[in-house]
């Protein structure tokens, strides 16, 4: 359940009207091919551009998200610039998009399901220490400190909100659930806001690699994911109408 503290921490500023911007990040792209599916020319590149261009079709509209794509063409972009191009657009929320597969061996093509990660704790930890340590004084940096740990508490809550939306639109079974270790998650490092990875599912599966290319269920996917969002979204306007919530968990 979701606590004022925790709603607060997607607050990114006191105007009531703001909308709330997500930064979506369609992993992998140009050289960087991401995990390859069993039918000619099935990239993982392609099916998280395909997947974040629906989505953003699907929220053009809503006037309480503003949403930018932090990768919107086949080119490689460095993890570096995926999280500035979130932080430079002051988002209240980093999503960045990735389609699994199995690791080669025996167990190629077996697995299927979606998953979603955060930030692990000690990694966590570490980007609380460097805070602290550049901090201009001990107050500054306490107080940096705890907005990297309330960052990922509040990426836990997104994550199951987000979880709720893909396992009703994918299936109880689809559902891989929400972790912090198991996967390479440099692009949540250094974000000024939550950020949360989605694995959609499994390109190299037989079943689940060709349902993933095919339009129906990639809209399923974005369909889950704009309401995700639609949904943190007016969580976040509920917290600026109650004035008992004041924490924050970032500056300007």
């Amino acid at each position: 359940m979701w606590t004022a503290l925790l709603l607060s921490a997607l607050v990114a500023a006191p105007e009531a009207q703001r909308p709330f911007t997500v930064a979506l990040d369609p992993g992998h792209g140009g050289t960087n091919l991401g995990a390859m599916g069993l039918g000619e020319g099935v990239y993982e590149k392609r099916l998280t551009l395909q997947i974040a261009q629906r989505v953003k079709r699907r929220l053009e509209r809503h006037r309480q998200v503003r949403l930018v794509l932090c990768r919107d063409r086949d080119v490689l972009v460095p993890i570096r610039a995926r999280v500035r191009c979130a932080n430079e657009a002051g988002a209240d929320l980093f999503l960045s998009l990735h389609a699994n597969a199995s690791p080669e061996g025996p167990s190629r093509g077996t697995q299927k399901g979606f998953e979603l990660y955060v930030l692990p704790v000690d990694q966590a930890d570490r980007e609380a220490a460097l805070a602290l340590a550049r901090a201009g004084d001990v107050s500054e940096g306490v107080w940096q400190a705890q907005r990297v740990h309330l960052l990922v508490e509040t990426s836990l809550e997104a994550a199951k909100r987000l979880q709720l939306e893909l396992a009703d639109a994918l299936g109880a079974e689809a559902d891989r659930g929400v972790k912090q270790q198991g996967a390479a998650l440099d692009v949540l490092q250094g974000l000024h806001m939550p950020g949360v990875l989605v694995e959609v599912a499994f390109i190299d599966h037989p079943e689940e690699g060709k349902a993933i290319t095919d339009e129906a269920t990639q809209e399923r996917i974005a369909a889950a994911l704009a309401k995700g969002i639609s949904d943190l979204a007016a969580r976040a306007r509920r917290a600026h109408a109650d004035p008992g919530i004041t924490g924050h968990p970032r500056r300007r």
